[in-house]
């Protein structure tokens, strides 16, 4: 299998679009192949043909090595492909738990008209935890890449040297003007959400520090 393929596990609302787009604008769109699940128009042909239609791995992955594909973009768990193409080519993107958690909450009001507000939204176990469910099946220390959306110009640069890559700065599907502007809550509320998505807290602050380690070392 070629090294050179990625896998590009997509948090919602890390600045994952962004960083998605200039994938795709860096290597073409036929080097990517994306995972939105089996109803999503945005999901490749080799995607879901291999993983939801006629669902055979080993098949999906020997047609990967056998395609242009360079980078799979996934919305669902790293061990999904991190486990078949290895740890050591899987990328992720991450943020603070609450500002993402917010954001997403947001999103939802935006584009699915959720109405049942934001405590029930939080409490949804679906939502709680999330970047930990997405991302947490790899060790930080495994990951190729761990970059932080609060720090996006900077993990960008780290990615272009760590693969000799050539990716623009992008912003795409974001809420707010800037990943700068932060959303402040209810301190009551505050206190609520960070005492449901204690886990996810912690799992930002070791990516925090393996992103902070990792940006030292960079020669």
């Amino acid at each position: 299998m070629s090294t050179d393929i990625r896998v590009f596990v997509h948090v919602p609302k890390t600045a994952g679009t962004s960083f998605r787009q200039a994938m795709e604008n860096h290597f073409g769109a036929e080097a990517m192949a994306y995972d939105y699940g089996h109803r999503s128009p945005v999901t490749s042909a080799l995607v879901r043909k291999h993983v939801y239609e006629q669902p055979d791995f080993e098949r999906f992955v020997a047609a990967v090595a056998d395609s242009p594909v360079r980078i799979i973009c996934s919305h669902f768990p790293a061990d999904k492909y991190g486990d078949r193409f290895g740890p050591d080519r899987t990328l992720i993107m991450l943020r603070d738990p609450i500002q993402r958690l917010v954001s997403e909450y947001q999103h939802f009001v935006r584009v699915h008209k959720y109405d049942r507000g934001f405590p029930a939204f939080h409490n949804t176990p679906e939502y709680v935890n999330r970047q930990l469910a997405f991302g947490g099946a790899i060790p930080l220390s495994d990951y190729a890449f761990v970059g932080l959306a609060e720090h996006y110009d900077a993990s960008l640069a780290m990615a272009n040297r760590l693969f000799a890559w050539q990716l623009e700065p992008l912003a795409f599907n974001l809420g707010r003007p800037t990943l700068a502007a932060s959303y402040e809550l209810d301190p009551e509320l505050d206190q609520d959400v960070r005492r449901v998505n204690a886990d996810d807290i912690t799992f930002y602050a070791r990516a925090r520090q393996e992103f902070q380690d990792r940006l030292a070392a960079m020669p």
